[in-house]
């Protein structure tokens, strides 16, 4: 390629979180000016900041790009390589096959071993009648693992202290918590709360300690506000009670007495009314009908009587009666509309009861219909009757 790269210095020692600064340096060898354009690779490309992206450079010109590469704490402690690719621009791609593949500018960046971590007790101060609990956390903030190890200290001798793991082992990047239990060796049924003070230490092998202070508050088994509030209720029990026997009882019952007769007087008043109206009903004079047929089998047969002219016939019972066992059909009509209709099969003797009466008008057809299908026992024809009871009356 007619454009090379290289870094001025390749190799430097970058700290976590600390910029290390390089300078890229391009040079052109070819008769002709060069546009080019580079970008950062590798593990640390990512941290990696150029100074600018491309150049334009004249024949025999060195142009230096500034780079910086910021390590975070995560990337692990050892060498790493900066690797910085240079291609030539757009305009020469007539010329990539004869100049070969791009340039390539490499550096080491030497990451050193950092420990560091920061340890945090949440919450700082429980509460409890019982018992306490807290968390202890070991964030890393290094690019080496760190081992924490962990002991308690009471401030007094009523209460233990005891943490759920004595050691916590934390990667590069990462954290870990534990539970911190705090107990009472005794407890108590009423009275203040009580304040007890400990402390959690975090010791690494370096040497490294840190110390952090807890506060557990011991409160009674029974709440303060327990007797007041249970006075209060038994309290408002009593005035409830007072209340209810001497006005709300009466009042309700007399109520209830005053509600119970009213719907009787109600309901007397609809019996009378219905009473006098059933004594205006004009049912006229009781009267009955008998009708009788007996189709031979395989025939049919009506019974037909009229109504008197002049009158009103109120059919209000009906009695049909198959003696022998016939099986066809029995319809009741009243002209050519039918009234009922049943399988003779179904009965020996129907009575039907009607809450509306059925009426006839005067000259209206009252008809028995029987179909034989099949005959009785012993029998050649099908005797089906049937007996009507109403009121006649005179029509307006």
């Amino acid at each position: 390629m007619a454009v090379t790269a290289k870094f001025v210095t390749d190799r430097v020692e970058a700290l976590p979180n600390v910029a290390a600064a390089l300078t890229l340096r391009l040079y052109n060898d070819d008769p002709t000016t060069r546009l080019v354009t580079f970008a950062p690779s590798g593990d640390l490309g990512a941290h990696t900041k150029l100074g600018s992206t491309s150049a334009t450079l004249e024949t025999n010109q060195i142009v230096d790009v500034p780079v910086t590469v910021l390590v975070p704490s995560t990337v692990d402690a050892g060498m790493h390589t900066l690797t910085v690719f240079v291609e030539l621009g757009p305009d020469a791609a007539d010329d990539r096959d004869a100049h070969g593949g791009p340039s390539v500018a490499t550096a080491t960046i030497d990451v050193p071993s950092h420990s560091d971590y920061t340890v945090d007790l949440q919450p700082a101060r429980s509460k409890g009648s019982s018992s306490g609990r807290h968390r202890i956390r070991v964030a890393n903030t290094g690019n080496v693992a760190v081992m924490a190890e962990l002991s308690t200290i009471a401030m007094d001798d009523a209460i233990r202290v005891q943490v759920a793991e004595n050691t916590l082992t934390v990667p590069a990047g990462g954290a870990q918590e534990t539970t911190v239990k705090v107990t009472p060796t005794s407890t108590y049924w009423s009275g203040p709360t009580i304040d007890h003070g400990f402390i959690v230490s975090a010791t690494a092998p370096d040497g490294r300690s840190d110390e952090l202070a807890g506060t557990y508050q011991q409160r009674p088994r029974v709440p303060r506000w327990l007797g007041p509030a249970v006075a209060g209720a038994a309290l408002a029990l009593l005035i409830g009670a007072i209340v209810w026997f001497a006005f709300l009882r009466p009042w309700v019952e007399e109520t209830a007495d005053q509600a119970a007769a009213d719907a009787l007087r109600e309901q007397m008043a609809d019996l009378e009314a219905a009473a006098a109206e059933a004594e205006e009903l004009p049912l006229g004079t009781p009267t009955d009908i008998r009708l009788d047929v007996d189709p031979a089998g395989g025939n049919s047969e009506r019974a037909v009587e009229a109504a008197r002219l002049g009158t009103v016939l109120s059919v209000t019972d009906i009695v049909l009666q198959n003696p022998t066992g016939a099986v066809g059909t029995v319809a009741w009509l009243r002209n050519d509309e039918v009234l009922l209709q049943s399988e003779l099969a179904n009965f020996r003797d129907f009575d039907l009861h009607f809450v509306a009466p059925y009426q006839f008008d005067a000259g209206d057809e009252i008809v028995l219909e029987v179909t034989c299908r099949t005959p009785g026992s012993g029998q050649s024809s099908c005797p089906v009757g049937a007996s009507l009871v109403g009121f006649e009356d005179e029509a307006d």
